[in-house]
């Protein structure tokens, strides 16, 4: 099962796309070609799973240090 299909043209802003590795609904391939294509910093998050709050997730320290340094960086 996947998400799609994705736009593929560069996005006029700036962008992160983070990946889980073991992600049921997107590939992790895939998720790194839609990140180049966008122009976006594209995060590896390792084996998540799907990363959304129905999966468990609550607050993510991590997560928020790297949107704080993407912030930084603009």
């Amino acid at each position: 099962m996947t998400f799609g299909p994705y736009p593929r043209d560069r996005l006029p802003f700036p962008s992160i796309v983070i990946a889980s590795r073991n992600d049921e609904y997107c590939d992790f391939a895939v998720a790194e070609d839609i990140a180049k294509d966008w122009g976006s910093l594209f995060i590896d998050a390792g084996e998540a799973g799907h990363i959304n709050s129905a999966s468990g997730y609550g607050p993510w320290p991590e997560g928020l240090m790297v949107f704080s340094q993407f912030l930084g960086k603009l």
